[in-house]
């Protein structure tokens, strides 16, 4: 796609509801996968290509099925499901150098993308990822959004990922505001849980759109 052209393969809810903010607001925390990018297809091909090169295959189905999962929590499941236990770091270190090439098929999810836009210069604004800091910048810059943002924290900046609260807390501390003037944006229950640990208010994205498994 062309970055920041606006075009989201995520289909609209039939009836979505509308997305309004918590009063006293005083800044806007995002997730990124899944919440301000569909990134599924870059990061199932990714994901699949990676793990065919150390004889694992990667199905579709499975990976819709855990939508929302951090790497290391995919992995887990892997584990439990299917008994193949994949070394996290090396999968990290694939995936990142990898990511590059299947990028293009990331695209901004409008419904929280123009909310950002809206409340931009307004609101303070952050990200909050558990995904690696080069792939989430990298998807930022794809869909037009890293210059909206005031802060941008990631997985390596805490000593633990979702569910735990450490990013937002981390991000509230960034952008100067307490967690409970800040209102999180997430698709996963592992955020909704990170968030709402932290003290944010919280609006789960899943009502407003779903992702297209056929696209992948």
């Amino acid at each position: 796609m062309t970055p920041g052209s606006g075009r989201s393969i995520c289909q609209a809810m039939d009836t979505p509801p509308r997305l309004s903010l918590a009063p006293g607001t005083e800044a806007l925390v995002f997730d990124c996968d899944g919440t301000l990018a569909d990134t599924f297809a870059a990061h199932f091909r990714c994901f699949r290509d990676v793990m065919r090169d150390l004889d694992y295959a990667f199905e579709a189905d499975f990976y819709a099925a855990r939508l929302g999962l951090s790497r290391t929590l995919l992995l887990k499941a892997i584990a439990e499901t299917h008994g193949v236990a994949l070394d996290d770091a090396e999968i990290a270190r694939r995936t990142v150098a990898a990511f590059p090439g299947y990028v293009g098929a990331v695209t901004p999810i409008a419904v929280t993308c123009d909310l950002a836009r809206a409340h931009h210069g307004r609101l303070k604004m952050a990200v909050a990822s558990a995904g690696t800091g080069t792939i989430v910048r990298s998807i930022l810059d794809t869909i037009g959004m890293s210059p909206l943002f005031d802060a941008v924290v990631t997985i390596e900046d805490v000593a633990r990922g979702k569910p735990h609260p450490d990013i937002y807390l981390a991000a509230a501390d960034r952008l100067k505001v307490p967690p409970a003037r800040a209102q999180a944006f997430e698709d996963s229950d592992e955020g909704l849980e990170a968030a709402r640990t932290a003290g944010m208010h919280v609006t789960d994205i899943r009502a407003y759109y779903r992702t297209d498994p056929a696209r992948w």
